[in-house]
C-alpha cells in the first residue's frame, strides 16, 4: 500500500500565498512511492490550482465541508462546491473543530456521507484527549468516534477512506505520540473498519497526525499498521515539506 502524506495548512495561507508555496513546492524532487496531497482554505483553491498547472502532484483537498449540498447555511461550502473547486479528498472531525466549533459526532457522520455520496473522500480524524488517555478510555473513545463517523454509511461506494488518527494531546505540542502507542490505535481503527466494510476495510488507509516533523516522519511510515502522516505546522514551509515527504519515503 502506498504511503499517504497530508500537508494540512489549518487557517494559514490566501490566495497570493497559497500559490506561491503551490510554485515552490513544484520545484522540490518528490519521491514517486508516495502519495502527496495538501488540503487547503476554500478561498485559496482557485490559486493553487492555477498555480499546479498540468503537474499532477500535490493533490489538494479541502478541510472542512457542510453535510447539505445546498440550502440555508450561511458561509458554508458543499461537496459539489468542492467538486466544482477540484478537491480530490475533504478533512472531517479535526480536533480543533471538535474542541473550539463544537462539532459533534452526528454532525462529522452526515458530513462522511455527504462526502461519500459526492465522490470525494474524506479523511476522517479521531483521537482522544490526554486526559482520557491517562484514564485508560484511549481506544474506547477512538473506536465510538469512528464508529459514529461511519454510521450513515452502507458502504464505502467506491471510496477510499482514510482515518487520520489524531491523538489531541499531541497536535502542535511538539510531543508525539510513540509510534508503538499509534500503532496500537491504528489496530483499533483497523478493527472497526474491518467489521464495517469487510473485506474492503483491509486496505482502506490509517495514517498518523500529531507533531509529525523530518526528524519523527519515517518511523511512523515505517511502523506496521500506520500508511502516512498528516502534517500540520511543518507543512507550511514548502521546502521543509519537501525534506518531510523524502524522508518518508522508503525508498
Amino acid at each position: 500500500m502506498r504511503k499517504y502524506i497530508i500537508a494540512n495548512w489549518k487557517m494559514h495561507y490566501g490566495p497570493i500565498k497559497a500559490g506561491a508555496w503551490i510554485r515552490a513546492f513544484r520545484r522540490e524532487r518528490l519521491p514517486k512511492d508516495l502519495d502527496i496531497g495538501v488540503a487547503i482554505p476554500h478561498i485559496s483553491f482557485a490559486a493553487a490550482r492555477s498555480s499546479l498547472g498540468r503537474a499532477s502532484v500535490p493533490w489538494l483537498g479541502a478541510q472542512n465541508v457542510c453535510w447539505a449540498e445546498e440550502g440555508a447555511y450561511t458561509g458554508e461550502t458543499s461537496p459539489g462546491m468542492l467538486q466544482e473547486l477540484g478537491s480530490t479528498f475533504c478533512i472531517v472531525g479535526h480536533s480543533e473543530r471538535r474542541l473550539l466549533l463544537g462539532e459533534t459526532d452526528e454532525m462529522i457522520s452526515k458530513k462522511v456521507a455527504a462526502l461519500v455520496h459526492q465522490k470525494i473522500q474524506p479523511i476522517i480524524c479521531i483521537g482522544e484527549t490526554e486526559v482520557q488517555r491517562k484514564k485508560g478510555e484511549a481506544s474506547k473513545i477512538v473506536r465510538a468516534q469512528l464508529t459514529s463517523a461511519l454510521s450513515g454509511l452502507k458502504s464505502a461506494q467506491g471510496v477510499d477512506i482514510v482515518i487520520a488518527y489524531e491523538p489531541v494531546w499531541a497536535i502542535g505540542s511538539g510531543k508525539p505520540c510513540e509510534p508503538n502507542d499509534a500503532r496500537q490505535m491504528h489496530e483499533v481503527a483497523r478493527d472497526v473498519l474491518k467489521k464495517k466494510f469487510g473485506k474492503d476495510g483491509e486496505t482502506m488507509r490509517v495514517i498518523y497526525g500529531g507533531s509529525v516533523d523530518v526528524r519523527t516522519v519515517h518511523e511512523y511510515v515505517s511502523t506496521t499498521a500506520i500508511d502516512g502522516v498528516l502534517v500540520g505546522g511543518a507543512s507550511l514551509d514548502p521546502r521543509a515539506f519537501g525534506l518531510v515527504c523524502r524522508a518518508a519515503s522508503p525508498a
